[in-house]
């Protein structure tokens, strides 16, 4: 097995500044977070006040008059590590909370992400977006990744073991209340305290501590309650300030696609729709105060960069009638799919959803009605044979008519001309650039005598001395005064 630890040592502190705290000019400000009255986490400019953990409230305040002290809110920092699990869900399905940061066995999945350094690397990167901090560390064990991850500049060791040894004693929970009694008989790191009697150890520090020093090497084994998705996603982002501009708005949506895009992972599903919706200032808990703005996908995914590729093209073209101040973001038209099997050689499938995704970026950015294609169209005569329509937007109606459609496509060109372009005669025979031979013909079509566009014509394939393949027709005798006269409608490629 192989656990990644995260460990969010600043989770209160980097709450607040994801959420208040957006200008350089307001983060060199001296920022503290209290719990009971008391300093808990500072940032960088408090810290240069002489600002430390521990201190009162009081105390702080005397050292920095301009210091802002800012309560710890739990519920927010519970929901900013469901936010992380949810992303972390992108990697693997066994996740686990644990008191400021999160576990993930990912043994299943180092072959998919072309091995655990990978996955740290994206998992990490992934977390900084999601606005917090951590450390990261892997080890074979849980409790050993958890306790790793909590000293990150301790010395790196090939062995597990070794680097395990040289860890403080502070980092193991059940020795918080024997801190000054350790350090006393001089055991300051775990090797150190590994090397007492055990019985000595369950005796005077109870059994716990040797519980969880056996986890931590393997030695005992130890069960988790892993992080389940929500059965209905739901995610909302307050955001830092008024927001005017909706370009503005990509780097906090950015955040719930994230938590979308794990969510549907960890429920093997994927989404052909979302629905971002942009609450304003005057009342956001108003229905008609909010703006919804709506993507749907050609093809249904669940890949994070492609969802905000769409929401940046359709941000770049929108105007907030008013301030945000709220987002939120709904799936729509969730479906269940299996993750895509790992290819050596393209396929149709592959080919497929890479022009779905061109074809869904034109869209965003021209609008849905600037990006057609052609659907056939049940009518007898070629220029009424087909319609254009917007992309993955053909009605019942016209799929209908097609499956009537009577006409092979081998025997029609690519290249239909927009008006029949007439043709001369020499001997009664038609001629483009020089007589044309008549290969195969012809095909009567008489239709149209329902909308006032009656067309009686016998087509034809025809060949000039270029050896160039044109399709033209021979208006039906007796439908002109001067006789049948012949037309170029169409060239073969």
């Amino acid at each position: 097995m192989l656990w990644i630890a995260l460990h969010l040592p600043q989770l209160p502190l980097d709450i607040v500044l994801r959420c208040r705290y957006a200008s350089e000019q307001l983060a060199q400000l001296p920022l503290a977070v209290s719990d009971h009255k008391r300093i808990g986490w500072c940032n960088t400019a408090a810290l240069d006040a002489g600002i430390r953990a521990g201190m009162s409230e009081g105390n702080a305040r005397a050292l920095n008059a301009q210091l802002e002290i800012v309560p710890r809110t739990p519920p927010e920092e519970i929901r900013a590590l469901h936010e992380a699990a949810l992303w972390s869900l992108h990697f693997t399905p066994h996740v686990t909370l644990r008191g400021c940061g999160l576990l993930a066995e990912v043994a299943a999945s180092l072959r998919l992400f072309s091995g655990a350094d990978n996955i740290a690397h994206r998992l990490l990167q992934g977390i900084r977006q999601l606005g917090l901090h951590g450390n990261l560390a892997m080890a074979s064990t849980a409790t050993a990744a958890w306790l790793l991850a909590q000293c990150p500049s301790q010395k790196t060791f090939h062995d597990e073991q070794h680097a395990l040894d040289s860890l403080p004693v502070h980092v193991l929970t059940h020795a918080q209340p024997w801190i000054d009694t350790l350090h006393g008989i001089g055991c300051h790191t775990l090797g150190q305290l590994r090397q007492l009697p055990r019985a000595g150890i369950t005796r005077r520090f109870g059994k716990l501590l040797l519980t969880e020093i056996d986890r931590a090497y393997g030695k005992e084994t130890e069960a988790h309650a892993w992080f389940e998705a929500p059965t209905i996603f739901q995610a909302r982002l307050e955001l830092i300030s008024r927001v005017e501009h909706a370009e503005s708005l990509l780097f906090a949506a950015r955040r719930l696609v994230l938590q979308l895009t794990g969510w549907l992972t960890a429920r093997h599903a994927v989404v052909s729709g979302i629905t971002l919706w942009m609450h304003h200032e005057s009342s956001r808990r108003r229905d008609h105060q909010r703006t919804p703005l709506t993507i749907v996908l050609g093809m249904a995914s669940r890949d994070p960069e492609h969802l905000t590729l769409l929401l940046r093209e359709r941000l770049a073209l929108l105007t907030l009638h008013a301030p945000v101040i709220e987002l939120s973001l709904h799936a729509d038209q969730i479906a269940q799919q299996a993750a895509p099997n790992t290819e050596l050689f393209a396929t149709s499938a592959s080919q497929s959803e890479s022009s779905s995704r061109l074809i869904e970026r034109l869209q965003n950015r021209l609008g849905k009605d600037a990006v057609k294609q052609l659907a056939p169209w049940g009518d007898h005569r070629p220029e009424y044979s087909n319609v254009a329509s917007s992309v993955f937007n053909v009605s019942p109606q016209q799929q209908n008519r097609s499956r009537r459609q009577p006409l092979s496509a081998a025997t029609r060109p690519s290249w239909l001309l927009p008006q029949p372009l007439p043709l001369r005669t020499r001997q009664h025979k038609p001629v483009y650039h020089s007589p044309l031979l008549l290969l195969t013909g012809p095909e009567r079509i008489e239709a149209g005598w329902w909308d006032d566009a009656l067309a009686t014509r016998d087509y034809f394939i025809a060949e000039n001395e270029q050896h160039l393949l044109l399709w033209i027709f021979r208006t039906r005798i007796g439908t002109e005064d001067d006789g049948p006269r012949w037309f170029l409608h169409g060239l073969f490629g």
